[in-house]
Formats: C-alpha cells, structure tokens, sequence
C-alpha cells in the first residue's frame, strides 16, 4: 500500500528540496479558528515595509483579516488584489490624512518572503473542525491547499480530492480559501492545480519544468512541483498570470505561461527593430483568448514599451465582438478599460495623436487606402488573431477577368503603422507553399498542437463521420458535381482563393445543395441521427447550411418534420433587406442575435439546435455543443476554425462529433497535413469508432456464451435488476475475466457515445446491459450497495442516455472505410450509366487506391502486386486522348475490382484466415517455391506461422532487435520443420517477419 499519509512525505520533501520551510501544524502557535499565522505574518510585513509604523502594519492586517461578506469568490477578488498590489492604510498625522501603501510580498527577490509548507493543519469554523492535508503559507497567509488520495487505494482518485476541496470551501471552512491562490489535487498519478472556481475538468496538469524543456507526460506530480513551485514562478503566475472575471477566477495552465512569457521577450525584442515578434499557434479550444489576455497585461507592465498602445486585430465583427468582450471582462486585470473601434473614422480618432496606453479593438476592414497614418511611435503593439488571408495582402493580387491590381488590407494597416510592432495569434497553421508567416510576423514563437490539448484535457477529440451514403444524388446533380470537378482539375495549381472564386461561379450549385428532395432527405437523416444522440450530452448541436436560402429551407423541413421543434431549433444569420418576410421574422435583429447567444449557451435553455451560414463558426464557445452537421463545403483554416467549434471539454463529454453531407472528408486531410506531424490523424472516422465498438461486444458475448442475460430485454424490471446483478456476480468469479470484462467495458464506454448513430437498437441494447454489469461492479465495489430501485432508475437511464463517465479514449489512426462494399453490381450497373464516364472512373479509381490502402496493411503480397496493376491503369488514364480510352479504363477498373476483391476473399475458400492467408501469400509469391511445394503445405505452413507469431509476440517486438531475432529462429523452426528449401529461407524469414510487423501495426 502507499497510502496517504505517504504521499504528503513524498510532496513535503519535494518542497523542502525547492527550499521551502516545513513544520507539522502540531508545532505551530496559533488558534484553531485562524488561518492567518499572525506571528509570521506580523514579522514580514514589517521587514518588507521598513519605516512603516507598527500601527500601520496592524491596520492592514486588520483589514485582510475581516471582509465585508462572506462570499469566498468576491473575498477571495478583494484579497487577490491586497496581494498582488498593496494594502492602502490611512493614517491621521498632524490633523492630516496620509496614505500608506503596505505590501504583502516582495514579488521581486523570493528569498525575502516566508515560506512554509504545514501539513495536517486543524481548521474549526461554525463549530466543525477539518484537516486540509497541506497547506502553502507566504509570510503566513494560507495560498495554496493541496488534498491528497491515496495511491494504491483503487477506489478513490482526484475527483474525490476535488469534492473535499469544495466541500471545505463552500460548507466547512470557508475562510481558508479568502487567500486561497489555486488549489492542487493529487492521487500520485495525477497531479492537477486549478483555481476556486474552476470545475474538475478545468484542474490541469503542469507538465513542463522550465521554459525550454519539452513537455513530460507521465509524471504528473513531479512536472508540478518542480514546475509550478519553483519559487519565482509560483509567485510570477500568482502576480502576472492570474485573472479574474465577473464569473471566475483564471490562472494559466502550463502552455499559456511558457507561450506567452516567450511573446513577451519577442516583443521586447522586436520594438524598434523589425517589428515582427512572431507567431503563436495554439490550437482552438485551448484558451487563446485568454492567452492574447495575459500577454496584453504583462506587455503595459514592461518599462521598456513606455506605457504601449496595443491594437487587437479581427477580420470579422463577430470575433471582435467576442473578444473585446473577454478582455473588458478582464479590465481589471489590464489596468485599464478596452475600446472597440465601431466605424473607419472612430479608429482614427481613437489611433490618431494618442502618445501612450489604450487597448484598441478593430476589424482589419476599418483600415483601406484613405486611412493613411495614424501613428509612427514605435511603441504600438499590433495583436491579430486569427492571422490568415487577410493579412497577407501586402502584396497585389491580380484579379483573373479584369486584370486589376488589387491590394489587401493588410497594406494599408502597416501603411497606418509604420512602427508597431506585429505579433499573430492562430488556432489553425498559417504556413503553406506559397505564404510565408515569417515574412510578415516572425518566426512561430510556440506550438501547442491537437494532440497536446487533447493530452493535456484542454481539448476533446474531434471524430468524423460521413453519411453521404445515407443522402442519394440523382444524375442531374451528379452532372453538375462533375462540372465541379472539372473546374478543380482546370485550375489545380492556383490560390485558395481562386479556386473558391470558380466554386462561387457555378450558379447551379445552390440548386444542387438545396434541391427539394435532397433537403428533406438530409433533414431526415439529422433528425434522425440527432433523435439517437439528444441526450447523450446536453443535446446542443449546430447545422452548418450552404446559403441563407438552404438554411432557411433546411428550418421550414425541420418545421415540417417536426412542428413541436420551434423552441428547439432557431437560425441564426445578420439581417438582410433582401430576406422574405417569414424567413426576417426568424432571423430578427442583433438583439435577437445576443439573445439566442445568451439561450444557446445555457445548457438547461429549451434551444438546442442552430442553423448557421458563417456566424458562430469562428470565436464561438459553447463547451456543451457536441455535434456539427455540415452540409456547405469549406477548406482550410475556416474547415478547421468550424469543426473546432466542438472540441471544447463539458462534464460528460468524450469528443465532438462531425457529420458530414458535402463529402468533407479530404478537404479535412489536406487541411491537416499544414499540422503537426501528430495531429494528422486526430480527426478520426465515426465507422472507426463502430467497428472497435462491435469489436469489443464480441468479445464480451464470447465471455457471456455460458451465461443468458437475455432476460434484461425483456419487460420485466425485477428480472432485469436479477440478470444485471448475476452478470456482475458471473464477472467476478475469477480476477482474470473481472479485469478482462473492465478492461473492455472501459474501452466500450469511450467509444458507444461516438457512434451511437450507426449501431442498431439491438446493438444498443445488449452494449448497455454490459455498461450496466460494469456500473453495478464499480458501485457495490465502492461504498454502499445500490438497491433494486437505485439500479432500476439507472439502468433505465442507461437504456435511453447510455452513460458514460470514463474518460475519452484515443483512438489508434483512422483506416480509410470509404465503401469498398458499395461497389456491389447494382452501384457498378449505375455508374456503368452516368454518362459522365470520367467521374465515374474517378470514383472507382478513389475507391480502390483506398481499398488498396487498407489491403496493404494487412497483406502486403497482395497489395504490391495489385498496386502495380494499378499505377499501369493510371498511367493508361492520364495518358488519355479520347473518350474511347476513358471507357475503356473503367472496364478495366471493373475487372480489377473483381479480382481484387476474388483475391481478399480467396483465403476463405482455403479456410486460411487473413493473418493466414497473408503467411500464405508470402511464401507462394515465388515462383519456384509454388513449382516444390503443394498448397496443402504451403497452408499448413502459413497456420502454423500465424500462431507461432501470435504466441511470441511480446509488448513492441516490432521495434526491439532482440525481440525479432527471437521471431526469426521461431520462424526458421516452422520452415525447416516443413522442408522448405534452405536456399530460399532467408528471403522468406525477412518476408515473413515484416508481413508479421504489419499486422502487429495494425492490432
């Protein structure tokens, strides 16, 4: 065991060894009702206030001693700000009233403070008394409180530690937490630190140790202690990078306080020199608001910028709204009160002749040729966010009809000022071919990608799932699709733009998206998909429509489908005078607007699904918003900013979900491969998730054969209660399936919420009655058994919401599932009659590279010979000089379809399994070998292989040389124990060997 008590030693002698002072509570002078150390407190504030009178000192210990309320939010603001400015004291001298300031901490040199570390410290207040296990004091006022579980105790982790913590602060002994910096909670696994007011979900771990080390996981508690409490920077993220709001309190996690402490000194660095201070790309969801918050108010705290003028910069008015909001709610933290620039001629007024301060917000449109200077002082920071294509019209672009030189209004902004510096903020990569971020910002200043954020819980994951398939596209629309496709191919190569410019010229377009039967068809299918998912989180879901014209169709099919939906669903878009009357009425104006703002994001609000144009798809939080259905085709960053707009964590919540109507999905991957090498694989496949899931229940009915649960679908709920309760009891006969069943179970749970929509009402079924074995198990394994009632009200609940409360799990790498097995001969007799032959070949052409894909990972002799067959078919495509060879390209692609799919099911007809048949292959692919040896013992052969492999595989053979030398020898043992030819057997070892690494790859 190692237990709790243990584990206070362990964070004791960490302190101890970063030089804090330690001292049990027992050893302390002091009355039980205090949690002020008056003597120690007393001493340093007349050692940091020399020459201060005595009285003086006592009158500003008064004062944080006794507060006006006994709210802890508002005490705890009152004192944050005693702490990190000073204590005004008034004294009457010589019939006059002067003013002292005393402070409580010396922020400059750590050395001249207190530092004690106190553990097991008695607290009694409203005649209770309680033991927070350590507390932090500087200059004896209680900063930090950490509450420990116990390591080795299963039942117990650190939401257990979390609920103490609030029970102490709002029930038991509020008075701790007036002083109260942030909190820790630790099991010692995890260690996570968050303020009074933040929920579990936002106690983060600290998984950096110093500014330039690369981030640790695994080693929460240490990463934290020597992270976070190295004395400095415990008092620098106290003082500089702690805020507050109307709502709560804020403290930078780990990334926002190495990222914005690096922009600081690229700032400082570039103020009068080239005026490029860099790029911070982190990613959506992970608090980039409130980091452009941070670096604003350290930035007007630097001597060396004399006071600086900073300029927020947006290209929309919804993102400047959005984020002029968080800042104003952070005045306090900045020291003065943001302006919003509302017309072009407000912006001159609020730049021009102004000498020092101000943070200024605008949209990058307000400035244009007529704009001329404003300001050439050098100390002028220019803060964009979102930096894309709007910033990069520093050069002219040509338009393509008229020839005319037209520049962008990032030319005119620098044109205004000369001087300032430039730092850019971006949730989505800006580099690309033909865009240099460097040439405009700077080099990038700090990376926190996907995957971070997802690690770290600041994010959740984004799956995908396609339901093209579930909306038929008939020929007039398949016509117009391949137009399009004709125009991309026309002008491959050129700008984004460009390409978007051709999109928007294909009039027909809107009506192939917005075609009567294709709306009610892809309505249909939301309502539906929807229906399955409503109360798996808090039912908040957003539909993203092609034009005004198709979201307003899309709310009047709702309407039709579902009339009793009108509180539920509700558009949103700007007004438009050319708007019909029913459609203005909807839409209303920008008080409607802010009102539907105010509704959405109140989870308990009846408003649960929006229609959307381009608001709200950018900037815009609401953390319970789960699902995204996107029906309007985007790229790149605006692709990414929108689908992130579900990521954000919320209580419950293992991923946002996307679905897609528009065909999406390779956009999506071109978009992320300007990521992280490690994020390309984030945005994961919805049938992904199915396929694990249907995976797991067979594994769990092969656990249950001797078991029949059927009686759980029945109507009966005492039966059900009976048959849950065995099916525990059967699970627990032996360690070895308890720890098989929850170790699956868990896997269960992380993926069922993710595809709920592609599962059967059977499947549905049978997969809650396992979750409801695994929740009976872990709650009559923790305290107190649940009752027939208690079980029956949450297995009910099970059925229509299906629980989860386990964290999410990350998925392995998505493998392509485009529908090879649509290809069946009534889509084959289809395609063989669109008349656009060219569209069709590239259909099928897309279909079995990407079925070649996935054959290759699990049988690589197949894959390279049919991989050559096909380059030859594409060569032979764009080599094309007529129709005729078009036609004739896609027989051969029919006829290479059928015998790709002849040779992936030829093992069954040897009843060889794929592993098997890939052993199989393997060895028969060369010729001499098939001449020698029968297939009777090439099979024998290739069966003994498979298990051989699978009995020696150990954890990460693949990657451990001695570990496949072992494979090799047991592989040479099954060849010579068949006499295969010596002469041929280390070809054959090496080709066995990697067809084994692949499918060990691909578990």
């Amino acid at each position: 065991m190692f237990t709790e008590e243990q584990l206070e030693n362990v964070v004791i002698e960490y302190f101890q060894e970063l030089g804090y002072n330690y001292l049990p509570a027992s050893e302390l002078k002091r009355d039980e009702k205090e949690v002020l150390l008056f003597d120690r407190l007393e001493a340093a504030l007349v050692r940091l206030n020399p020459g201060l009178p005595l009285d003086v000192i006592r009158e500003a210990i008064r004062k944080i001693r006794h507060f006006e309320t006994n709210d802890v939010f508002t005490n705890n603001k009152v004192f944050h700000k005693y702490l990190t400015e000073t204590v005004e004291v008034a004294e009457f001298v010589n019939g006059e009233t002067v003013y002292h300031r005393v402070r409580l901490i010396d922020w400059e040199v750590p050395e001249n403070n207190d530092f004690l570390v106190v553990n097991q410290l008695e607290v009694v207040e409203k005649g209770q008394k309680k033991i927070p296990d350590i507390v932090l004091y500087v200059n004896g006022i209680p900063l930090v409180v950490f509450e420990l579980k116990s390591t080795s105790r299963e039942e117990v982790d650190i939401e257990d530690a979390y609920k103490q913590l609030k029970n102490y602060m709002n029930v038991h002994i509020p008075s701790l937490f007036y002083y109260n910096a942030f909190l820790v909670i630790s099991d010692g696994v995890k260690a996570r630190a968050g303020t009074i007011t933040a929920p579990l979900d936002r106690f983060l771990a600290w998984k950096k140790i110093n500014i330039e080390d690369e981030v640790v996981e695994n080693r929460e508690l240490e990463t934290l202690m020597y992270g976070l409490f190295n004395q400095k920077r415990f008092l620098d993220v106290i003082k500089n990078f702690t805020l507050f709001t109307n709502e709560a309190k804020i403290m930078a996690a780990y990334h926002q306080y190495y990222g914005m402490k690096k922009a600081i000194e690229s700032t400082i660095r570039a103020v009068g020199k080239d005026g490029r201070a860099g790029v911070i790309w982190h990613t959506q969801g992970s608090g980039k608001s409130y980091s452009m918050v941070f670096l604003a108010g350290n930035l007007v705290k630097q001597e060396e910028l004399k006071n600086p003028t900073i300029v927020v910069i947006t290209d929309r008015n919804d993102l400047d709204g959005q984020l002029f909001e968080t800042f104003s709610g952070a005045s306090e933290f900045l020291r003065q009160t943001p302006q919003q620039a509302e017309t072009r001629s407000h912006i001159k007024e609020l730049l021009e002749n102004r000498q020092t301060g101000g943070i200024i917000f605008s949209t990058i449109q307000k400035f244009e040729e007529e704009t001329g200077l404003l300001s050439d002082r050098e100390n002028i920071i220019v803060m964009v966010d979102e930096a894309h294509r709007s910033q990069y019209g520093v050069d002219p672009k040509y338009d393509i009809e008229t020839g005319e030189q037209k520049y962008g209004y990032a030319k005119y902004l620098r044109e205004a000022l000369p001087n300032a510096t430039y730092i850019a903020f971006t949730g989505t990569p800006i580099e690309t071919t033909d865009k240099s971020t460097t040439g405009l910002f700077g080099d990038v200043i700090d990376v926190y990608d996907m995957t971070q954020a997802v690690q770290d819980g600041a994010t959740v994951k984004i799956y995908y799932e396609s339901r093209l398939a579930k909306v038929k596209l008939d020929e007039k629309k398949m016509n117009e699709i391949d137009q399009e496709y004709w125009k991309m191919q026309v002008n491959e190569g050129v700008d984004d733009y460009v390409v978007e410019q051709s999109q928007k010229s294909l009039s027909r377009m809107e009506q192939i998206i917005g075609d009567k039967d294709r709306i009610r068809e892809v309505v249909a299918d939301i309502i539906s998909h929807y229906e399955e998912r409503e109360n798996l989180v808090a039912g908040k879901a957003m539909i993203v429509a092609y034009s005004r014209k198709t979201a307003f169709a899309m709310y009047q099919e709702i309407m039709r489908q579902r009339p009793d939906w009108k509180e539920k669903v509700k558009i949103v878009m700007t007004e438009n005078n050319q708007d019909p009357e029913e459609l203005a009425k909807l839409v209303g104006n920008k008080q409607t607007r802010k009102q539907r703002e105010k509704e959405f994001k109140d989870v308990n609000h009846p408003f649960k699904i929006v229609i959307v144009v381009d608001m709200w798809l950018t900037g815009f939080d609401v953390p319970a918003l789960d699902t995204m259905y996107i029906d309007k085709p985007m790229k790149a960053h605006n692709l990414m900013q929108a689908i992130a707009r579900v990521n954000r964590v919320y209580p419950g919540k293992t991923g946002g979900l996307i679905v897609d109507y528009i065909g999406l999905k390779r956009d999506l991957m071109e978009a992320l491969k300007t990521y992280t090498k490690r994020d390309q694989d984030k945005v994961q496949e919805n049938e992904q998730a199915r396929d694990i899931a249907l995976n797991i229940l067979e594994v769990l009915r092969n656990m249950f054969h001797e078991f029949d649960y059927s009686a759980f679908f029945g109507d009966s709920d005492k039966k059900r209660y009976e048959v849950i309760r065995d099916g525990a009891e059967f699970v627990q006969q032996t360690e070895k399936r308890k720890s098989l069943f929850m170790t699956e179970t868990k896997k269960l749970k992380d993926v069922y919420k993710i595809c709920t929509g592609l599962l059967s009402k059977e499947q549905k079924e049978e997969i809650s009655y396992f979750i409801a074995v695994r929740s009976f198990i872990m709650k009559s394994s923790r305290k107190g058994t649940p009752d027939l009632k208690e079980v029956n009200e949450r297995i009910s609940k099970m059925l229509e919401e299906a629980i989860l409360e386990d964290e999410v799990m990350v998925l392995t790498q998505a493998s392509s599932s485009e529908s090879f097995d649509l290809l069946n001969e009534e889509n084959i007799k289809k395609l063989r009659a669109l008349p656009q032959k060219n569209i069709a070949a590239n259909i099928l052409m897309r279909v079995l590279k990407e079925k070649l894909q996935n054959v290759k990972k699990k049988n690589m002799t197949v894959s390279q010979t049919f991989s050559k067959r096909s380059e030859k078919i594409l060569e032979k495509y764009n080599n094309r000089n007529d129709y005729t060879d078009v036609y004739e390209v896609f027989e051969e692609l029919i006829k290479f379809k059928e015998e790709l799919e002849a040779a992936i099911q030829a093992g069954k007809q040897l009843g060889l399994t794929d592993e098997e048949k890939a052993f199989f292959d393997v060895l028969g692919s060369d010729p001499d070998i098939k001449k020698l040896m029968e297939d009777e013992i090439l099979i024998k052969i290739a069966k003994e292989l498979a298990k051989t492999v699978k009995e020696n595989r150990t954890h990460d053979w693949d990657k451990k040389e001695q570990a496949q030398a072992r494979m090799r020898l047991q592989i040479k043992k099954v060849l010579r124990k068949y006499d295969y030819p010596p002469n041929k057997q280390p070809k054959a070892v090496e080709d066995v060997l990697m067809q084994a690494k692949l499918q060990c790859q691909n578990m």
